[in-house]
C-alpha cells in the first residue's frame, strides 16, 4: 500500500501540488473533497496525456478537452491508449459526472454523502458501489470486524474514493515512469549510434 502512496506523492509533484496535498483531501466537507479530487484528475489526465503525446508544449491547449465527453474526451482518450482500464475510466468519469452537478448548482455545497447515499435505491447503491468501491478489496478486516466491500463504501464513501482514487493515480504515475524510461532508452540509442 506504500508503494501506492509513494506513486501519488510522486504526481503531487509532477503537478506542482504542495506536499501531502492528496493526503489532506479527507480533511475536506464531502463538497469540496469531489471538487478537488476531481480538480486533481483534471491535471492529471492533461499531463498523462501531453506526457503519452510526448509533446509537453501542448499541455495547456490539452486542459481544456472535456474531462469525460463520452466521444472525444480526456478519459476516453486515455483509454483508447490503453493506459486507463474499463474500470478506472468508468471511476473517472462517474467522478467527473458527479462533480458536475454538485459545481454547476451552489445549493449543493452542502452536499455529504451519507444523504446522497441514503437517496438511492438498491440499484444505485450497488453501481455506487462499483465505481467508488472499485480500489477496495471485495472482504476486509477493518476495525476487527469482517466487512464486505458493499458495506465498507456505504459506511466510508469519502474514504473509499480516496483508496480508488490513489489506485487509479498510481497506475497513471507508472505509466509515466515507463514513458520516460523508454524516452531514456531512446537517447542512449541514438547516442550510441552517433558516438564510438
Amino acid at each position: 500500500m506504500s508503494d501506492i502512496f509513494n506513486d501519488v506523492s510522486d504526481f503531487e509533484s509532477r503537478l506542482n501540488l504542495p506536499k501531502n496535498f492528496y493526503r489532506d483531501l479527507l480533511k475536506e466537507d464531502d463538497w469540496s473533497f469531489i471538487i478537488k479530487v476531481s480538480a486533481l484528475f483534471e491535471a492529471a489526465t492533461t499531463h498523462l496525456l501531453a506526457v503519452r503525446f510526448r509533446a509537453p508544449e501542448i499541455e495547456t491547449e490539452l486542459a481544456f478537452l472535456e474531462q469525460a465527453n463520452p466521444r472525444n474526451g480526456k478519459i476516453v482518450l486515455l483509454e483508447k491508449m490503453e493506459v486507463l482500464h474499463k474500470d478506472q475510466a468508468i471511476f473517472l468519469t462517474k467522478l467527473a459526472n458527479l462533480r458536475n452537478q454538485l459545481a454547476h448548482k451552489i445549493e449543493n455545497v452542502n452536499f455529504n454523502f451519507s444523504g446522497y447515499i441514503t437517496d438511492m435505491d438498491k440499484n444505485q447503491t450497488s453501481a455506487f458501489v462499483k465505481w467508488a468501491g472499485h480500489g477496495v478489496v471485495e472482504t476486509a478486516i477493518y476495525k476487527g470486524t469482517h466487512i464486505t466491500r458493499h458495506d465498507f463504501v456505504t459506511s466510508n464513501p469519502k474514504f473509499s474514493i480516496w483508496l480508488t482514487a490513489a489506485e487509479v493515480l498510481a497506475c497513471m504515475n507508472l505509466d509515466i515512469q515507463g514513458i520516460e524510461a523508454r524516452i531514456k532508452i531512446e537517447a542512449f540509442g541514438w547516442l550510441k549510434s552517433i558516438t564510438r
